[in-house]
Order: C-alpha cells, then sequence, then structure tokens
C-alpha cells in the first residue's frame, strides 16, 4: 500500500476512533444488543468524542459534525437527495454487508466458532487502525459525500446524515458484541441465544442502511463486485491487474477508482 493510500485510510480510521464512546473498542465493555430500529445508548456529553469531517482531495467533503445519538431519527423518509456519491464508495459496503450475512450464517454452526473468534480478533485488531474503523469510515465518507436538494430542509438533512452514522455503528458494535460472546477457549461458557442475536442484529442494522440509499445505486454495487470477481481467475479473493482486464472497462475503470480509494478487500 503506498503511503498517500495509507495516509488516506489512517484518516478515515481515526475519524470513526474519535467519533465513538471512549469504550467502544474496550472488549470487556458492556454489550448492548442493537437492532435497526433500536437508538444508540445515551452517552454521556463529556464523555462523547466528535469527528468532524475533513476535506480530503474529494474523497471526504464537506465538513460537520457526527456524534452518537440517544434519539433516532425520521428523516429517512423526508430527506431529499439530489446526488448518491460514486460507487466505487459504495461497492466496499456492499461487501462488507456480504461478509455480514455470512457470518450470520456460520455463527448457527459450532463447528465454525473458533474460524469466526480468529477472523473477528482480526477485524477488530489495532484500536484506531483497525479493520473495523476503515470500514466505518468508508461508509462514513460515502455518507458526508450525499449531495442533498437545494430545497431540502437543513436539519432534515443532518438528522439523515445522523442515522446512517448510527445504523453502521449499531451494525459494528453488534459485530464486536458477537466477537465478545464467541467462546475464546474450547471450554468456555457459551450463550448460544447471544451469538444469534448479536448476528442477526448486525445484519439487519447493515440491511437498513442499504435500505436507506436508492436500489439503482445498490444494483450498481452489486454489478462492480459481481464483475470484478468473475475476474479473479485463481479464486485467492483479489483481482491483480492481469486478471483486471478481463473486467469489462466501464467496471475496469470503477474497480480502480475503488482500490484508489480504499486498496481494501472483503471480510
Amino acid at each position: 500500500m503506498n503511503p498517500s493510500k495509507r495516509g488516506i485510510l489512517w484518516i478515515l480510521a481515526a475519524s470513526v476512533y474519535l467519533a465513538a464512546p471512549v469504550d467502544a473498542f474496550s472488549a470487556s465493555s458492556q454489550k448492548r444488543k442493537l437492532t435497526s430500529s433500536s437508538p444508540p445508548p445515551v452517552v454521556q456529553q463529556s464523555s462523547r468524542r466528535q469527528y468532524i469531517a475533513q476535506t480530503l482531495g474529494g474523497i471526504i467533503s464537506g465538513a460537520g459534525i457526527l456524534v452518537s445519538n440517544p434519539t433516532p431519527s425520521v428523516a429517512s423518509s423526508t430527506a431529499r437527495v439530489q446526488k448518491w456519491p460514486g460507487v466505487e464508495y459504495l461497492e466496499p459496503v456492499y461487501e462488507l454487508k456480504l461478509s455480514f450475512e455470512a457470518i450470520a450464517k456460520a455463527s448457527e454452526d459450532e463447528s465454525q466458532y473458533a474460524s469466526l473468534q480468529q477472523r473477528l480478533e482480526k477485524f477488530f485488531k489495532g484500536t484506531i487502525y483497525s479493520e473495523r474503523n476503515v470500514y466505518a469510515g468508508v461508509a462514513l465518507s460515502y455518507t458526508t459525500q450525499i449531495q442533498y436538494d437545494p430545497n431540502e430542509i437543513q436539519e432534515y438533512a443532518r438528522l439523515d446524515q445522523q442515522e446512517r452514522f448510527d445504523l453502521m455503528e449499531n451494525a459494528l458494535d453488534n459485530l464486536r458484541n458477537l466477537y465478545i460472546s464467541l467462546p475464546s477457549t474450547p471450554d468456555a461458557t457459551v450463550n448460544k441465544q447471544d451469538i444469534s442475536d448479536f448476528a442477526n442484529g448486525a445484519t439487519a442494522c447493515m440491511r437498513r442502511w442499504f435500505s436507506l440509499i436508492a436500489t439503482a445505486e445498490v444494483d450498481r454495487a452489486k454489478e462492480l463486485y459481481e464483475a470484478a470477481r468473475s475476474a479473479d481467475a485463481n479464486k485467492d479473493g483479489k483481482v491483480d491487474v492481469e486478471e483486471l482486464q478481463a473486467v469489462p472497462e466501464e467496471y475496469r475503470t470503477l474497480w480502480k477508482k475503488r482500490l484508489e480509494f480504499t486498496g481494501i478487500g472483503p471480510l
């Protein structure tokens, strides 16, 4: 990964870390079951950390403050979007959604607990510069680039962005709690109901996040994903330079933009 790309991802990861409650990255913090309709937990103002979006070569546009909001927003059905961000910003989150669904399926099988625990440990490892924060940063950058109708009420637009932020945080919090609930040793006590609830809660929040995006945009992200993955001849989960030549030109250009933006692969 080149230095400029690493710098972009560090800012994405660090920005989400600063947006989270102080104890959000502690494996010993209290587990919370969050659903797509659950409001985020109330966090005292003194313990909140704010994220201020930064302009970085068009990667993150605009400036605003997003903090954990104790009340659910109702703007998703009223905030009018004029223009959606490029699909190269959405495709990595689409991959994350597929991973959430695969994890939820695997969590139904006790024989998969050990491999799930190991993979999720890697996902959350690193505190600020973790995969968790990088993916959250990608989702956040997509949200902050949404352009609303110029006649839209500003508060509706703000609440709409807040809801998207909260849903992604709730999805990732459920995934973290799934990781904490998985047995760390073969003889550890297991609460299967918790594992099921957290896995399904993460998936529900992620699906709700995508439901707030125009179907045509989600379809474009799916098409880009499938076009790139079909070119993965050696099935190593990556599309190298030679394999990329087999991708139709339209998708090849978008995939290059996607790699320039993140450089990250699927969970």
